[in-house]
């Protein structure tokens, strides 16, 4: 069984794979390449293979595109999305704790960081800032830090961006951007949560649990409700449960899925920037090796269950809310 894409769940998967190869009597060998969501879709797709997927399953933090979705169609194959964890992208700093509001965390607007991420805004003493953050001492320079090479945290993060305040965010968006020249570029969650530990005054996004992980400030941002949320203090699956409730995934999971987000939903402690990771797989299975077939199943059926989803959780995603579990075993 071989899969390949996003390289947030590769630890989750390996170990997943070695706890399946342990508890089966028959030789198998499992592999998962950690590539990248968009390497994960194109290698689904198999362009260059006669429109044949190179893999088995893919994953992705971010739906299939409509492209590929179209083109998957038109090689006379059918796919499903299944959501198998929830991330959220947190904002995280390096403001000394000397310098910081009274309330102990920074809290900013949805449009104040498009502004400081576009370097509108310059400096924590900004007035915007200050308006914000009663007590901030805060006066260095802001050093922005952002992804460089293609990233699915680019993408969800910059789209969260563009939708909650497109008059402020003109850089777009995508899992590569042209960011200011004044920013700073880093490889990866390890490098953005290293820049950002040796580097004053810093700010940038990094999927939750490795910020974490790294013990860095992180930033409270203002949910729908008006809310200050941070994602340690946010209900992650709440966005999850809304969005299945109010039929924000497609009912049907054969469908296009790119319009599908969870953005910056209602509730008074729902975390405004939560991306699903899913798995790509081929609905019709009957052309693959009956063997490999009940393999795939037993690997998604796992991480889907009770032990794969606090396997999840020890690997810093947010588990799935009943009611995507309960879609899951719909489709």
């Amino acid at each position: 069984l071989h899969g390949s894409g996003t390289t947030n769940p590769a630890r989750l998967f390996w170990q997943v794979m070695e706890i399946i190869e342990e508890r089966t009597k028959h030789d198998m060998h499992m592999t998962y390449r950690a590539v990248g969501s968009s390497t994960g879709q194109r290698e689904f797709l198999g362009a260059t293979n006669n429109n044949e997927a190179l893999n088995d399953f893919g994953a992705g933090d971010i739906p299939m595109t409509n492209s590929r979705y179209q083109s998957v169609l038109a090689a006379n194959r059918t796919m499903v999305h299944v959501p198998f964890a929830l991330g959220a992208i947190g904002v995280f700093h390096s403001v000394p704790t000397a310098e910081l509001p009274t309330s102990g965390e920074i809290h900013v607007t949805g449009c104040v960081l498009a502004k400081i991420m576009s370097t509108q805004i310059t400096t924590w003493n900004d007035p915007e800032i200050l308006a914000l953050n009663p007590g901030m001492t805060a006066t260095g320079t802001i050093q922005v830090v952002h992804r460089v090479q293609g990233s699915s945290s680019t993408a969800g993060f910059t789209a969260y961006l563009l939708q909650k305040c497109p008059a402020d965010w003109t850089l777009g968006t995508g899992s590569t951007i042209t960011w200011p020249a004044s920013t700073n570029e880093a490889q990866g969650s390890s490098g953005m949560s290293a820049f950002i530990q040796s580097t004053p005054y810093a700010i940038g996004y990094i999927d939750a649990g490795h910020g974490h992980a790294a013990n860095l400030g992180e930033i409270a941002l203002q949910n729908a409700d008006g809310n200050y949320v941070t994602s340690l203090s946010a209900d992650i699956g709440a966005s999850g449960t809304y969005a299945v409730t109010n039929n924000l995934l497609p009912t049907d999971p054969t469908a296009d899925f790119s319009g599908v987000n969870l953005y910056d939903l209602p509730g008074a402690t729902t975390y405004p920037i939560v991306l699903i990771s899913y798995f790509y797989v081929n609905q019709d299975l009957s052309a693959m090796d009956p063997q490999t077939a009940a393999l795939l199943l037993a690997f998604v059926n796992f991480i889907m269950g009770t032990e794969g989803q606090a396997d999840a959780v020890t690997n810093l995603f947010s588990p799935l809310p009943q009611a995507i579990l309960n879609y899951n075993q719909l489709t």
